[in-house]
């Protein structure tokens, strides 16, 4: 009777070696499609590979190569489409280049980021991308493995892979005072060890039109559904309300949205509302929402490339990411 599955000895090359009738270092060889080994001869020892069910051996691999050929990658929120999106570029990059890739979301939390971190230190992996990372810098550059880290959107980060978020800020808040608009509201993000280039942008605009800032038109958002109904119980607490507001991303806005339609508040007609990340159902939603469209798969696919670079000892040129588009729907209109 055959055994099950998980009593079964481990198939190795040796095993593949003695089915091929060929040298053990043939089959290493074959196996790492080695120019050395003839074509045919590889194709028939990866079908005896395939068919006892061969599983490479990532530790050996290492000991061997001084490479495991992976990658990890510390996600602040897989739930987020945003992520989502980079996640792919980074996974179909990978790909070409013969890295796998492991991913672990942190919730958003620093203490689960470094735990992250450490766990793919032990896995020995070739290379890590932090996007968004919560942990500051020092943290990052106190490493000791020697292990090439690459951070998006992190500017101040020594390498990194950033799209030009101010620029993307600044063309929301262009779009508002071109609709009108001159009472602001800006919804701020999760705090973290970084400047905060959404709010630096936010206050700049303002300074441009000649508007105060105003406090009492700052809201924060911590990546729950329960922060952005607090955000609109603020909102209609507020005498003088906003005409509009620029949200954190477009899960804020999303929710922040229903939220204020569940009071009675109509978007845009007493309100504007716009986001930032143009996720994909950010056209879906009534009414389709205006933001700013970031090039998530473009940025996947170029910090994969800057940190391969690294990998093998260049230093990396100035990444091509494409500049972020503003997205204009119908939940922003003049003010009433």
């Amino acid at each position: 009777m055959n055994k099950p599955r998980w009593q079964r000895t481990r198939t190795t090359i040796k095993d593949i070696a003695r089915a091929a009738n060929v040298d053990p270092s043939t089959v290493t060889r074959a196996l790492q499609d080695s120019p050395r080994v003839k074509p045919e001869t590889r194709e028939r020892i990866a079908g005896i590979a395939a068919e006892l069910g061969y599983v490479p051996n990532m530790a050996a691999r290492t000991l061997v190569n001084r490479s495991s050929g992976l990658i990890g990658v510390v996600i602040p929120d897989m739930a987020n489409p945003f992520f989502a999106e980079l996640g792919r570029g980074i996974e179909d990059e990978a790909a070409k280049h013969d890295l796998r890739i492991l991913f672990h979301d942190t919730r958003g939390v620093e203490s689960a980021e470094r735990e992250a971190v450490q766990l793919f230190l032990e896995l020995k992996v070739d290379g890590l991308l932090v996007p968004m990372a919560r942990s500051p810098q020092d943290y990052y550059g106190g490493l000791k493995a020697g292990v090439p880290v690459v951070h998006v959107n992190r500017e101040e980060a020594k390498h990194h892979v950033t799209c030009d978020t101010v620029a993307g800020s600044h063309s929301i808040m262009q779009h508002l005072f071109d609709l009108g608009h001159r009472r602001i509201g800006f919804v701020r993000g999760p705090a973290g060890p970084w400047r905060e280039p959404k709010m630096f942008a936010y206050r700049q605009a303002l300074e441009e039109q000649g508007i105060a800032y105003d406090p009492d038109l700052i809201f924060t958002f911590d990546g729950t559904l329960d922060s952005s109904r607090a955000i609109a119980e603020e909102f209609l607490a507020l005498t003088n309300r906003p005409t509009a507001v620029f949200a954190w991303n477009d899960v804020n806005a999303i929710a922040l949205i229903h939220a204020l339609k569940d009071r009675g508040v109509r978007v845009p007609e007493d309100v504007s509302i716009a986001g930032h990340d143009d996720i994909q159902l950010s056209g879906c939603i009534d009414p389709p929402l205006t933001t700013v469209a970031w090039p998530m798969y473009e940025l996947g696919q170029q910090s994969v490339r800057y940190l391969y670079s690294l990998g093998h000892g260049n230093e990396p040129g100035e990444p091509d990411v494409p500049p972020p588009r503003l997205v204009v729907r119908q939940s922003t209109g003049s003010p009433a």
